[in-house]
């Protein structure tokens, strides 16, 4: 499974690094700088579309990929009945959010046409992601892995035509932007649903009496089964997407707050998307593990995957944090400021505890330990909350990015604590000494190089994140010669 893992988690960072940091560096920080302040509601928004995701998926996702990793051939059975579920939850996702926004938070005529499009656009993730997990969850994750950027490629597209041909170009506006993005979702949407197809033949027809037993689960069945996954969801999205709407909803000026805010989570929200990757990979691959007893296979893919993620995580922040104001300059530059540049190099941050968070919250997951997990969630949110408004009257953005970096800091630790726990993981001395030289080794060749050298900032910054990939070697967290061996075998 190891050897599994290596190769396709590398076909999928080499696909998104492709794609996606062109979308978001040269579409949506276009965007940004197009229409100012508008992109802190857009922003804000979002946020709040994010934090309302549970009624969208309500875990179905996860539950899915878990389940059809471990009994593929149930998936004509579950599909229909997962996708009527699906859509129900998603009319009641939309109609919820909009009164939630109308009623409790204030927004108005304004707004909500803005939040409708964005609510859609989730609608259609979500429905993209589930089609997905199908997918890998049958094992092909080599097609799973072309398919996670085919979205962002589209949108390359759809949004270039707005903002650079006539007529679109002149009366772009924030409205436009999420419209390009829809289009290109149900493009995405239809392509996959169409390989999906070719894969496995399935009826569309529901079955809302079914008989578990006789293998065939009725749709409130499975949305019994779903209501802990979709807890997991609730919670991470709570503690982790609030912030924004608070800064924007609390202060008199919050949309700009906000905006400063987003344009510092972007570059978080890009190193994200690689923990992700390592997620949605490992959900199916450890539900298999599991299912056939495979303990010591599990700790062996959590010991890969997790040296990898930590070397990632720290290389990529390190090197974000002391070019932060290069960075801000390279993107912003009619908006730079010593406050968007700090509010990035404490967000960069946050990217090291998610990281740690992906890989042993999808372990739970994979067992179904989410019980225990989502206590500490709970806690995360209360964490959040209580920094958030303690932080935020006097010190802005930085208080909501304080707040969320502490937040995910205690998260990531705990859920660690009790995967480590749950499977009688210890670290080993070794493992410990790799895992803090190379930390310190990154950290102090980061600092001697943007502090003591005169060096042109992309060099300073490439230097940097060869610093990691030399460090990934030199302290021994990743086997070159086991993977060469493991893909001759394969090949």
């Amino acid at each position: 499974m190891n050897r599994a893992f290596l190769l396709n988690i590398f076909l999928l960072l080499f696909i998104n690094l492709l794609i996606k940091p062109v979308f978001i560096f040269g579409i949506d920080l276009h965007v940004q700088n197009e229409v100012g302040s508008d992109y802190g509601l857009y922003f804000a928004l979002l946020n709040l579309a994010y934090v309302f995701q549970i009624l969208n998926d309500f875990g179905i996702q996860n539950f899915n990929n878990r389940n059809i990793s471990q009994h593929p051939h149930l998936l004509p059975k579950y599909f229909p009945n997962f996708l009527a579920l699906k859509l129900l939850l998603s009319t009641a996702y939309v109609f919820l959010t909009l009164l939630a926004a109308f009623f409790i938070l204030g927004y108005g005529r304004a707004e909500l046409p803005l939040l409708t499009i964005l609510l859609v656009n989730q609608v259609l993730v979500q429905l993209i992601f589930f089609l997905r997990s199908n997918v890998s969850g049958l094992g092909h994750y080599q097609l799973d892995s072309f398919l996670s950027a085919l979205d962002k490629l589209l949108m390359l597209g759809t949004c270039s035509i707005l903002l650079w041909v006539e007529p679109f170009k002149s009366a772009f506006t924030i409205e436009y932007f999420a419209l390009a993005q829809t289009i290109a979702l149900a493009l995405t949407l239809f392509i996959v649903y169409g390989l999906l197809r070719r894969k496995v033949r399935f009826s569309l027809r529901p079955s809302w009496a079914g008989n578990w037993k006789a293998g065939k689960p009725a749709v409130l069945f499975l949305l019994r089964k779903s209501v802990p996954y979709a807890l997991v969801i609730l919670l991470m999205f709570a503690y982790s997407r609030l912030d924004a709407v608070i800064l924007e909803r609390m202060l008199p000026d919050g949309k700009v707050h906000a905006d400063v805010y987003a344009g510092a989570y972007r570059l978080l929200d890009a190193s994200n998307m690689f923990g992700y990757l390592f997620a949605t990979l490992l959900l199916p691959m450890f539900a298999r593990l599991l299912r056939h007893n495979s303990i010591t296979e599990v700790r062996s893919l959590v010991s890969l995957s997790f040296k990898l993620i930590w070397a990632g995580s720290i290389t990529l922040s390190a090197a974000v944090f002391f070019a932060r104001a290069d960075l801000v300059q390279l993107m912003m530059p009619e908006r730079a400021s010593v406050y968007r540049s700090d509010i990035l190099g404490i967000l960069i941050w946050v990217f090291v505890p998610v990281c740690v968070l992906y890989i042993f919250s999808t372990l739970l997951t994979a067992h179904e330990k989410l019980g225990p997990m989502n206590r500490y969630f709970i806690i995360g949110i209360g964490i959040d909350l209580t920094l958030n408004a303690l932080l935020v009257p006097t010190y802005q953005a930085y208080g909501s990015a304080i707040a969320t970096l502490s937040t995910h800091l205690f998260v990531a630790g705990a859920v660690a604590w009790l995967a480590s726990r749950t499977f009688g993981f210890k670290a080993s001395r070794r493992g410990l000494l790799q895992v803090s030289g190379f930390t310190a080794f990154v950290l102090g060749f980061d600092w001697l190089v943007f502090e003591k050298t005169a060096f042109a900032w992309p060099l300073q910054f490439g230097l940097a994140l060869l610093a990691g990939l030399v460090g990934l070697l030199l302290f021994g967290l990743f086997d070159v010669r086991a993977a060469r061996r493991g893909w001759l075998q394969r090949y």
